[in-house]
């Protein structure tokens, strides 16, 4: 039997939280306890919630007050306001869930499949698309790191990183790096797949602030300089292409000369930048061998 709970940060998610809602209550297999944090949500989605919890009594809904937008930490303190109700309990599984997703009846029971393939793998999700035009399209992310949407943790290796979210904007980043660094894998699996109803960077808008935005956060978490130029010009290949390459290399290069904070951890960054350096060396090798099957 597998043990699992389910935590879920959710603020003003109306539109979508009814399909994050029906994916769970219908999954083959089902969890412990599912705790839906509100976090001071002004629109109707403690009602539609309500409605889930007088049918299912494993769900339980907890309400804090409204403290504004908190970019990034605002998830990670409603999760651990949502832990402080499931850490004393027994489950070999934890999971942290947005109220903005959907996924087939045999999600999770796929990804439990692989964690009983694989006892060092630690930290998992699928791999997230979202919609366009009708149109189903994969958010790009390397197989060795997991989607924030939608990452189930193994107990032992959640308590190893620290037992909670660090209150970081880089949090979904940060307990994949840590986990790493204690010796776990970490996977998103190509076959296994959800939707992710609004794509990262919505909360901040669509436009070059979003990607300076993003360029200070990758900033923040400690990336390589270099591997950060050529991350934002592969990302180039993206709509909105070059706005977001722009933006990334502003965003980064500005916080660089500000000499703004970075996270403390400092042996932390210097196993990120190791991990970049050999994924360059890798691409490097890659291009000498085309170029000399070329000749």
């Amino acid at each position: 039997m597998i043990k699992y709970v389910i935590i879920s940060p959710v603020k003003n998610e109306e539109k979508f939280i009814e399909k994050t809602l029906f994916s769970v209550t219908q999954q083959n297999i089902l969890p412990l306890r599912w705790i839906i944090v509100n976090d001071g949500s002004t629109d109707a989605t403690s009602m539609i919630i309500e409605r889930f919890t007088q049918q299912y009594p494993w769900i339980q809904r907890i309400d804090m007050p409204d403290k504004g937008f908190r970019a990034g930490t605002g998830p990670a303190y409603a999760f651990n306001r949502g832990l402080e109700e499931v850490k004393d309990d027994d489950f070999d599984f934890i999971i942290n869930l947005d109220g903005d997703v959907s996924f087939d009846n045999g999600y999770f029971e796929d990804i439990f499949e692989e964690f009983k393939l694989n006892p060092k793998l630690g930290i998992a999700s699928g791999k997230s698309f979202y919609l366009e035009n009708g149109k189903r399209i994969l958010h790009r992310c390397a197989d060795t790191s997991t989607m924030g949407p939608s990452k189930v943790y193994r107990r032992k290796c959640f308590e190893d990183v620290g037992g909670a979210l660090a209150t970081n904007i880089c949090w979904d980043m940060i307990d994949d790096l840590k986990a790493q660094m204690k010796g776990w894998e970490v996977r998103s699996f190509r076959d296994i797949h959800f939707i992710h109803y609004k794509r990262i960077g919505v909360k901040q808008g669509n436009n070059l602030g979003t990607y300076i935005f993003e360029g200070n956060i990758l900033y923040q978490y400690g990336y390589d300089p270099l591997f950060l130029l050529v991350k934002s010009v592969y990302r180039s290949i993206e709509r909105p292409y070059l706005l977001r390459t722009i933006g990334m290399v502003w965003g980064y290069f500005d916080s660089m000369a500000k000499k703004k904070d970075q996270i403390e951890d400092k042996d932390m960054i210097a196993f990120l930048r190791k991990k970049q350096r050999e994924k360059l060396n890798l691409i490097r090798i890659f291009q000498m061998k085309i170029l000399k099957n070329d000749k």
